[in-house]
């Protein structure tokens, strides 16, 4: 019976998984545990800042262009649908939520397209596996290009199976559509293109090019992302050059930052995913015609094996690898399905389920009331803290300094942390010492000699304090604000009142 194949393909005791499994049909369960994950994200949305990454993408909705200097614009025009009715942290991470749950609903309807034939409980395990991830919990909560892309990358795997498996040669302008949108939302997506045309080598479909379809698909991919072309263009191509320079440095391959990118994968994504993926994959590599492991060798390796070459140049943040990751699900999901009688898959798969399930409670909770004792100074969450009160100190400072020749404004030290200051003060302007041809001097301008203003150093950036009040003549500590978390001191803020910039 199918119910008896399920209750034996889960870590529940029999009698309760049968007595769940009985009520429950695949769909249902996968609406019921879409229905818990999305309740405690809409429990935890407005209780804490948001980071500088979501503060710097909110400021893109604020200042609407057709790109910007770090990433195209998708990420800021969906928040520019969100600005004008509210600005609260709850409002601009609503687009996470939602987007999460189209991710979830189209990996479930891809698995279940690649495997037809197997058990109507494969899209369920495979939902279960993309909510199982660290990093993907964190998107869910948080704006980044990755939120939107992900879900573009899911359509466009789906497309190209239906369009090469199914004769669907009309789909061809869909996908064309999905990979403009995907370019329009990070400049990885580029990564896509060759994998679909892999997919059209290994399948030996390559008469679909003869046909007006593809082609009409890459036009319609050039127009929808043409805002960033034109944008570039206006800005001799700076964000190109940017990625670039910032994705394949000049220096040597380095084992230790392979080292340390192997680790924030294996933190982000758990054993369950990356022990248990790659080894399906590999044992699994004489099957690579099966829709499902074609779909991972095309869609899913490449990326990793690009973003495993250029962490040993440059450290890979986890959630740069998240599509490739997510493509090995589908094939995941049914090797499991298959090797479930094995002792020690299912011993590996409870460990991933119970690292992903406790982080997660730990992470909804700490965010909805924190409660994990640290010491002071050491919070984890504390650069999510205190900027409100930080920018609202050094406004008060600023409007109580003498008339000059410049009005004064508020400075940041380091461009890594402008848009956490800049979003907290808008609409004023905040430049960045030191610093030109980025996106926030684009916005705000660069300091000129003779600038003055307040400028703000939170604690974790106090070692670097000595080189930015050296580029002034004259600059005075006068306040140090100070945020709390548990009544324990978790940061603090310098506020220097700074006279006539002389640059670096």
């Amino acid at each position: 019976m199918l119910v008896d194949w399920v209750y034996s393909r889960t870590l529940l005791p029999p009698r309760k998984s049968l007595l769940i499994l009985h009520r429950l049909s695949p769909q249902l369960a996968t609406l019921w545990l879409l229905g818990i994950i999305s309740v405690m994200h809409l429990l935890v949305l407005g209780r804490i800042g948001l980071s500088g990454d979501e503060a710097h993408y909110a400021l893109y909705g604020l200042h609407l262009d057709w790109s910007y200097f770090d990433h195209p614009p998708l990420v800021g025009w969906l928040q520019a649908l969100i600005l004008p009715f509210s600005e609260s942290n709850f409002a601009l991470r609503l687009w996470p939520v939602g987007l999460s749950l189209l991710s979830s609903a189209l990996i479930y309807g891809l698995t279940r397209s690649l495997y037809p034939q197997g058990s109507p409980w494969l899209g369920f395990i495979a939902v279960l596996l993309l909510q199982s991830l660290l990093v993907f919990q964190i998107l869910s909560l948080a704006m980044l290009p990755d939120s939107p892309l992900l879900p573009l990358a899911l359509a466009a795997a789906w497309l190209s199976y239906r369009i090469l498996f199914e004769g669907r040669e009309r789909e061809w302008l869909l996908l064309g559509l999905v990979l403009g949108l995907a370019g329009l939302a990070k400049y990885t997506a580029v990564l896509l293109v060759p994998s679909i045309l892999l997919m059209l080598v290994l399948t030996g479909r390559w008469r679909s090019l003869q046909t007006p379809w593809p082609w009409l698909a890459v036009l319609l991919a050039l127009l929808v992302i043409s805002p960033v072309l034109y944008w570039n263009w206006q800005h001799e191509w700076i964000s190109f050059l940017y990625q670039l320079g910032h994705g394949v440095p000049a220096r040597e391959w380095a084992v230790s930052r392979f080292g340390i990118s192997l680790g924030g994968q294996l933190l982000g994504y758990g054993p369950l995913l990356v022990v248990l993926g790659l080894l399906a994959l590999f044992s699994q590599r004489r099957q690579w015609r099966d829709p499902g492991m074609l779909l991972a060798l095309v869609f899913g390796l490449p990326i990793l094996l690009f973003f495993a070459w250029s962490s040993g140049l440059n450290t890979v943040l986890p959630h740069w690898t998240l599509v490739g990751w997510v493509m090995l699900i589908p094939m995941l999901a049914s090797w499991l399905s298959q090797q479930w009688t094995r002792r020690w898959v299912r011993i590996l798969a409870a460990i991933g389920l119970a690292y992903s399930l406790l982080f997660s409670l730990v992470l909804h909770t700490e965010f909805f009331h924190p409660w994990l004792p640290f010491a002071d100074q050491r919070h984890p969450m504390a650069d999510l803290h205190g900027w409100e009160l930080a920018v609202e100190r050094a406004r008060l400072h600023r409007e109580a300094m003498m008339p000059g020749e410049q009005a004064p404004v508020l400075f940041s030290g380091n461009w890594s942390y402008t848009s956490h200051i800049a979003w907290r003060a808008r609409p004023d302007t905040v430049q960045t010492l030191g610093r030109d041809g980025d996106q926030h001097s684009i916005w705000f301008g660069s300091p000129q000699p003779g600038a003055r203003g307040v400028l703000i150093v939170p604690r974790t950036m106090r070692r670097n304090v000595g080189q930015w009040l050296a580029m002034f003549d004259e600059c005075t500590l006068v306040e140090q604000p100070s945020w709390s978390i548990r009544g324990r001191p978790a940061t603090d803020f310098s506020l220097y009142l700074c006279e006539d910039y002389r640059g670096r």
